[in-house]
């Protein structure tokens, strides 16, 4: 019995020992005063020159939102986003107060936005299973990982609320790069709020995960 214990235990650690692990690009994320370049002819963005291109300098709002600007010529043009990465010559943005991606543009005035998809996203999150804000019922929902092993999750945002100074509690993924990731190694309840918030105005969400036979990845 003990060696059947210890057995276990060894493939449950040996299981728990992950955590998600961005894409090389995710990781390569856009940084404060990093300089990017816009194609208006191509509409590609670049960390190299481009012909016919506009320079921009990322910096960040003063404030708690932690918003990026690009900075060009002393004007600076909000990017409503909060993180930025390349997806080969695209530049997606993240906005964690939304749980939502973008890709961003210039149309010569404004940075512009267009929202992934969700298979968009799920591309760029590989061995994720993204969780989608629209199929919570009640503010609720259950997923399954697999026994003995960790799982990542994607929240996404793909309704019209908004999650503006959201947390998780008690589950500390304050260090992840991208607020939505929910990596997880044994079953448990993640409570999504505001600051803590149980009234209508800032209804929370309600994650359920739970151990399946039936889940192998």
């Amino acid at each position: 019995m003990k060696k059947i214990l210890l057995v276990l235990s060894l493939v449950f650690f040996a299981g728990t020992a992950q955590a998600y692990n961005y894409p090389e690009a995710i990781q390569g994320y856009l940084d404060v005063n990093q300089q990017v370049t816009y194609s208006s002819t191509g509409k590609t963005w670049s960390r190299l020159p481009q012909n016919n291109a506009i320079s921009f300098t990322k910096h960040m709002t003063v404030g708690t939102g932690g918003f990026s600007e690009f900075l060009n010529q002393k004007k600076y043009y909000d990017t409503n986003t909060t993180i930025e990465f390349f997806d080969g010559n695209k530049l997606i943005g993240y906005n964690q107060h939304l749980l939502k991606f973008f890709e961003l543009g210039f149309d010569g005035n404004q940075i512009t936005r267009r929202e992934l998809t969700v298979p968009e996203i799920q591309k760029l999150f590989p061995n994720t299973e993204i969780i989608k804000v629209s199929d919570f019922k009640n503010d609720k929902i259950t997923v399954r990982k697999p026994f003995f092993k960790h799982k990542t999750f994607l929240l996404v945002n793909d309704t019209d609320r908004d999650f503006y100074k959201y947390s998780y509690e008690k589950f500390g993924n304050g260090t992840e790069l991208i607020k939505s990731v929910i990596d997880v190694k044994r079953p448990r309840k993640i409570v999504f709020s505001h600051f803590g918030s149980r009234d209508e105005l800032f209804p929370t969400l309600t994650i359920r995960i739970r151990n399946s036979i039936f889940c192998k990845k």
